[in-house]
């Protein structure tokens, strides 16, 4: 009789266990997010328009950040992407990406880095006060923005940096962690640091611009391998193997940094620093593939 009723309960355990299991399957693929699919072909038409970010920085500084967004012009709810443009760059150094982007379903947000620039029409900072650090504070900014917009889904914000807009995007993903979906990198200057390691602490005219003394003393010190690993997401580094500026050890110490099984490397061959022609289509078309594989339909599960 015991062992009836021990054989009995162990039936009645094992039913209630096989119910909670199949609604537990259930709810998971209610909650599963599926990968967005567009047709191949498909494309967005695309509208522009200006974006100001105003915002106060750790110093206390009123910060303006002037920028563009392009979007699809329909209604609806989209992912992000966040493009930071290189040293003395514009917002409008990625019409391609933007262009292309937005074509495929994307809010893009370029901007132009507070003080980092030549004629560039952000305000509350110059090149005697910006540093790397300022700028990822303006990214944050930017994030937090673009996040807040109606018609962007929150959930899933992408950033692309290239070459010093490149180290700023990764150490702001090492900062913000799983606020970002994944992180693409054009020729990451991630040797700006060494650069400057032993140079002189005063403002230095450089590439049409000033680098000042504040942003030399800042960076010094920075050791951008040790940080950027602490992004938890996948990785799209775009290179090409001419680049005179970011050396092929830089890249390499970037999939270490992350881990090899989180990067997707591109190496294009004979392309240098910056990218035109064929080699900016294959840029694009990398990053693009790169987003979509991991873009979901909706909204936050």
């Amino acid at each position: 009789m015991r062992s009836r009723r021990f054989l009995c309960a162990a039936l009645a355990f094992l039913a209630l266990a096989g119910i909670l299991s199949a609604c537990g399957r259930g709810e998971g693929n209610s909650m599963k997010r599926k990968i967005r699919d567009l047709p191949a072909d498909f494309a967005y038409a695309v509208r522009t328009e200006d974006h100001t970010v105003s915002y106060t920085d750790s110093q206390g500084r009123t910060i303006d950040l002037y920028g563009r967004l392009w979007e699809p012009d329909a209604e609806g709810v989209y992912p992000a992407v966040i493009l930071c443009h290189g040293f003395n760059g514009r917002c409008t150094d990625f019409p391609t990406e933007c262009r292309r982007f937005a074509a495929r379903g994307y809010v893009c947000y370029a901007f132009d880095f507070c003080g980092a620039q030549a004629g560039g029409k952000s305000a509350g900072r110059d090149a005697r006060t910006y540093t790397p650090y300022t700028m990822v504070e303006d990214l944050s900014a930017a994030v937090d923005d673009v996040a807040g917009l109606p018609h962007v889904d929150g959930g899933q914000l992408f950033l692309l940096g290239g070459s010093q807009g490149g180290l700023v995007a990764a150490l702001a993903a090492a900062e913000l962690g799983e606020r970002i979906a994944a992180l693409a990198l054009y020729f990451p200057a991630l040797n700006i640091p060494d650069d400057w390691r032993n140079a002189p602490v005063r403002d230095t005219p450089l590439m049409g611009y000033t680098v000042g003394a504040e942003y030399i003393s800042s960076v010094r010190e920075l050791d951008p391998y040790a940080v950027i690993g602490a992004y938890p997401g996948d990785v799209c580094i775009v290179w090409g193997d001419r680049d005179a500026l970011v050396a092929r050890r830089v890249i390499d110490g970037a999939v270490a940094a992350y881990g090899q099984e989180r990067v997707e490397l591109k190496v294009i061959p004979g392309a240098g620093h910056g990218f035109g022609g064929a080699a900016l289509e294959t840029a694009v078309e990398t990053v693009c593939a790169f987003l979509e594989a991991r873009t979901y339909e909706g909204g936050q599960p």
